[in-house]
């Protein structure tokens, strides 16, 4: 039930804040000054909505004691066609940040970002090929109801090192020049993005605890809303028209959404249907009885 609730409020964030998001940049928004005319005030709710709802959304999750349990090794496609999906649009992302290291090399200019931080990105484009392939490889994994290969999950380790190097790229290139609520999705989202795809890579794996799936519900609903509501009022406000420039280049941005819609995909199906009840830990009477003299000194 509180996991119920927390995907109801996952959903009331993300409109709220893209609403209001969207209102503020379309009406309160000057493009000359770059400055908001409304004082800041549908900032801090539309801002305040995606923290709160995310914070309830990983409240919920933390409380609902049902999320403990072993994974059943149970086919899911809705997991598998969903991970199939973000791995295309981590490779279509890799291959747009390769065009530019291409295009600035031999004409100087760069597509989708600003030339002088193509070199920056080029770390970045080669995990997110490493992680799209993962991605699609995972995608079979869930489809089968397989772990990865020796139960190490040495390949889902490509996309912990994709969200560590999104981060230090963050860090290097864009937190120091955005405003406090850009940094909010960016680094916000990129964190809790990471210690999903942490817990996901361990459920893959096998090596996982009863808590990893609780884990992952933690932190993967508040990164799916946090991102979301960022993506969606980008969009929106570039299908209409304003070309509000986004401190994160928009090719990245659209494979997070991928990753997002497969976060989302993945804990709507593993709400109690593919893992079991943790079973009651308890201690062999020979054992009980091997304590009971040691304790008596017998």
């Amino acid at each position: 039930m509180k996991t119920k609730c927390a995907f109801w409020v996952a959903g009331a964030g993300v409109l709220l804040g893209t609403v209001l998001r969207c209102i503020q940049m379309l009406f309160f928004f000057d493009d000359q000054t770059g400055f908001v005319t409304d004082s800041g005030t549908l900032t801090l709710l539309y801002s305040g909505a995606t923290v709160l709802s995310a914070l309830c959304a990983a409240l919920l999750c933390l409380l609902d004691r049902r999320l403990c349990g072993t994974m059943r090794r149970e086919r899911n496609w809705a997991a598998g066609l969903s991970s199939l999906l973000a791995g295309i649009f981590l490779l279509l992302c890799a291959v747009a940040l390769f065009w530019d290291a291409r295009a600035y090399r031999t004409f100087g200019g760069a597509y989708f970002m600003l030339p002088e931080q193509v070199s920056a990105h080029l770390p970045l484009a080669v995990f997110t090929a490493l992680f799209g392939l993962a991605a699609i490889a995972a995608s079979i994994l869930w489809m089968r109801g397989n772990v990865f290969p020796g139960k190490a999950g040495v390949l889902w380790v490509t996309g912990v090192l994709w969200g560590l190097c999104y981060m230090l790229l963050v860090f290097m290139q864009y937190s120091a020049s955005a405003t406090t609520v850009e940094n909010l999705y960016t680094v916000g989202g990129g964190a809790a993005l990471l210690f999903f795809l942490l817990a996901e890579g361990k459920l893959l794996s096998g090596v996982g605890t009863l808590k990893t799936i609780r884990t992952a519900f933690v932190f993967g609903l508040p990164a799916a809303l946090i991102w979301i509501t960022y993506i969606a009022s980008n969009t929106v406000l570039i299908l209409a028209g304003r070309g509000y420039a986004t401190e994160m280049p928009y090719v990245i941005q659209l494979a997070i959404l991928g990753v997002c819609l497969h976060i989302l995909t993945l804990l709507f199906t593993l709400r109690g249907e593919h893992f079991a009840p943790a079973a009651l830990e308890h201690t062999p009477a020979h054992e009980k009885k091997a304590v009971f003299r040691d304790n008596s000194g017998k």
